[in-house]
């Protein structure tokens, strides 16, 4: 054999015979102690079932076991990672018990981030579920749900916060286990940023969206190797603890329709790949400790302290091969997470897709400069970004440039161009004679410019027609003067109704209106505005009888208004005020119907203990000179409006009302993946209606109340009520989303 030939093919032998050498030397999954085995512990994924991995770790740890390597799917990634990166077992269950879970699965930014427009826009359109649309066509959403607050609890948690060159460097080596969606094939993560290689390894498909991380679309690694030995296997772990969560599938008889099918599918292949990997495992030197989860499902996020101890209880009964291990390892001092002083910040760079001018978000975060990196004061800035409103994500990473940490904050934009539609419904029934409902579509526009202006259009159809349009110009990069030119066209019945409550007439009213305002926003909780409002139309009888069978509506009226709103909800709050003015004056030589002037004066104030809240509320209205036309007549009924009248069944040109309205939550705790909060309670309210120059007689105030239950959903609020006023009114309610 020639020489030239024979070199190369010496060269490739003594490659092949060194390899596993070079293996043994550099494996990650190395123990300390020669005499005795490398320990890898797998993690396996399945929702809030992954919990139990607490408590594994826990009776591990009890016995003097740490493991040299820890590889994780999913929730199991989660968990591994903050274990691999100092966290004990004490501080996994406190991680567990306090992260927000309902936050995660509900990411909407807290009420005191927005501005004072977004809440009020938040109050009229209680409807959550949107899609993005463009000139290119409607586009579905990435995911159902927002990672923002899962990415900030995973920051908070996690110790490690910079990007790191190999997750060898943890307290314990590690690695997380994703799915390649282009190929299906396990990507395994080991280096990079820790809390984003814990976040793309549970991005669930169709609940979070793919993220990109090494230039990969990567989903949920449940769905490759939810059970990931080969990876410790691979690492060097010459034994192998898997603890298991297993998904039960569901019984026939519970597959009833085409979401029971595709989650049943998911389920089959997860379980395909974990047999897998069990039979993987060597049974006289591996352990597979199957945690049993009957009776738990993945979105039981409410039963930690139960999930901790079926993990125990997995890990118990293996005492005799934990005994051979324990035994030959003994206990190691384990640090935790006492770490160091955290860094000043010393300069801080906004990466932003969107359109919104830089000085703008920059001004929310340049307070961080020079003070010690916080994660909660970081977390509050981002906060007040991701509030703008087209963000995907508001993420950050730490920097080292010239000596000083910087703090890098990611806005991603990735739809630039996409405006968002809205759908609601609304259904108001006094189970008597009145029964109204209606679909109603809401679109805002993507940022028109810089400033964040944008264009509103709003549709309603059914027994109350609608179609608005609005286009609010931002005029500063602190979103405070803004101006307004608006249109509203409007089809509604208006009814008549007797001193005993019986329905007399009702009308039908169409009418149009157009309006330019102006005004200032004061940061996010308070707003004045003064505009002009030009309209006309017509109330037709169409029911019963009355003296006017055409009433002709003209408007040119000047409007002041003010408002102040820190709620931290606007249908169910615990807390905060809210208050509103307004003053009408109508002009004849502006089109009005008459020259006269109101005044409208409003506010509530909401009371927390726990469960408990107490909500007071006080609305009144007079008018102050000339004559009231009938179309700014005041209308009070209905529920929490003197509840047991019908809806809008007292009519005067001066008004008060008055109400304490108590509500008691239930199951908070459950209010996680796709949860909805419950609340039952009852009020108490009096008020009166009063013509032109008789002012209101506290004498003859009118008393009510109401007992309720409801609900806080996509829809916006569901409430089943029964109310009952003085004389024997009274009257059933249900009503959804917001009133007409």
């Amino acid at each position: 054999m020639p020489m030239t030939v024979f070199r190369p093919l010496a060269a490739c032998l003594a490659a092949f015979l060194a390899a596993p050498l070079a293996m043994a030397q550099t494996k990650s999954c190395a123990s300390p102690d020669p005499e005795r085995p490398s320990i890898g512990l797998v993690l396996s994924g399945g929702g809030a079932l992954g919990i139990a991995h607490v408590g594994a770790i826990q009776e591990l740890e009890a016995r003097g076991i740490r493991p040299d390597c820890v590889v994780g799917t999913s929730m199991g990634a989660v968990i591994g990672g903050l274990y691999a990166a100092g966290l004990t077992s004490e501080e996994l269950k406190e991680v567990v018990h306090t992260a927000d879970w309902a936050g995660v699965f509900n990411p909407a930014p807290d009420r005191d981030k927005l501005t004072y427009r977004q809440k009020q826009q938040q109050a009229d359109f209680p409807g959550t579920a949107g899609l993005g649309v463009s000139l290119s066509g409607i586009q579905l959403p990435a995911g159902a749900i927002s990672d923002q607050t899962l990415m900030k609890e995973l920051r908070r948690f996690t110790p490690a916060r910079a990007r790191l060159d190999s997750f060898d460097d943890l307290e314990i080596p590690f690695r997380a286990v994703a799915t390649d969606i282009a190929t299906g094939e396990a990507h395994v993560m080991s280096s990079g940023e820790l809390p984003m290689a814990m976040r793309a390894s549970m991005s669930v498909p169709g609940v979070f969206p793919a993220v990109h991380v090494d230039s990969k679309l990567l989903v949920d690694g449940g769905l490759s190797a939810n059970i990931p030995v080969h990876v410790a296997r691979e690492l060097g772990a010459d034994v192998v603890i898997a603890v298991w969560t297993p998904t039960d599938l569901m019984p026939q008889d519970k597959i009833n329709s085409a979401v029971d099918v595709i989650a049943q599918t998911v389920s089959l292949l997860i379980l395909a790949n974990e047999r897998v990997s069990a039979a993987s495992l060597d049974p006289d030197r591996d352990m597979l400790a199957r945690v049993a989860t009957a009776g738990f499902n993945p979105a039981a996020f409410n039963r930690t302290d139960d999930l901790i101890a079926a993990g125990r209880a997995a890990i118990s009964g293996h005492d005799a091969r934990l005994a051979a291990l324990a035994t030959s390892r003994p206990p190691v001092a384990y640090a935790g997470t006492q770490q160091a002083d955290p860094p000043v910040i010393g300069f801080v760079r906004i990466e932003n897709s969107s359109r919104l001018d830089q000085s703008m978000l920059e001004a929310r975060v340049m307070d961080l400069v020079g003070e010690p990196a916080d994660a909660a004061k970081i977390d509050e800035a981002l906060d007040r970004i991701y509030a703008f409103g087209p963000f995907e994500r508001v993420d950050y990473v730490f920097d080292e440039r010239d000596g000083q940490t910087g703090l890098i904050i990611r806005a991603e934009d990735r739809r630039p161009n996409a405006g968002r539609l809205r759908l609601g419904l609304i259904v108001e029934n006094d189970f008597n004679t009145e029964s109204d409902a209606a679909l109603s579509i809401d679109f805002r526009s993507a940022a028109l410019d810089a400033y964040g202006s944008e264009f509103q259009a709003r549709a309603t159809i059914g027994d109350f027609n609608e179609l608005s349009l609005e286009y609010f110009r931002l005029l500063d990069p602190r979103q405070n003067w803004f101006a307004v030119a608006r249109g509203e066209i409007r089809n509604q019945p208006v009814n008549v109704f007797s001193t005993r409550g019986f329905k007399e007439a009702g009308y039908d009213l169409t009418y149009g209106v157009a309006g330019i305002d102006g005004g200032y926003q004061f940061s996010n909780v308070a707003e004045v505005r003064m505009g002009l409002e030009f309209g006309t139309g017509r109330a037709k009888l169409n029911e019963g009888l009355a003296p006017l069978r055409e009433i002709d509506i003209d408007i040119g009226r000047l409007i002041a208004s003010g408002g102040y709103d820190t709620l931290d909800d606007p249908f169910f709050p615990r807390e905060g005020l809210q208050g509103s003015l307004k003053w009408t004056r109508g002009f004849e030589a502006l089109g009005d119907n008459e020259n006269f002037e109101t005044i409208t004066a409003s506010g509530r104030k909401a009371y927390s203990h726990g469960a408990n809240t107490l909500i007071a509320a006080i609305s009144a209205g007079d008018q102050i000179s000339g004559t009231t036309p009938l179309d700014a007549f005041y209308r009070v009924g209905g529920l929490f409006s003197l509840s047991g009248y019908r809806k809008e069944e007292l009519t005067g040109e001066g008004f008060l009302t008055s109400q304490l309205i108590y509500r008691r939550a239930f199951g908070q705790n459950t209010e996680q993946l796709f949860g909805v909060p419950l609340f039952a309670g009852a009020s108490l309210e009096l008020g009166d209606v009063w013509q032109s120059g008789d002012g209101p007689d506290l004498g003859d105030l009118r008393f009510g109340g109401s007992v309720y239950v409801a609900a806080k959903t996509a829809f916006g609020p569901i409430y089943l009520a029964f109310g009952r006023s003085e004389g024997g009114r009274q009257s059933a309610y249900l009503l959804i989303g917001r009133t007409f």
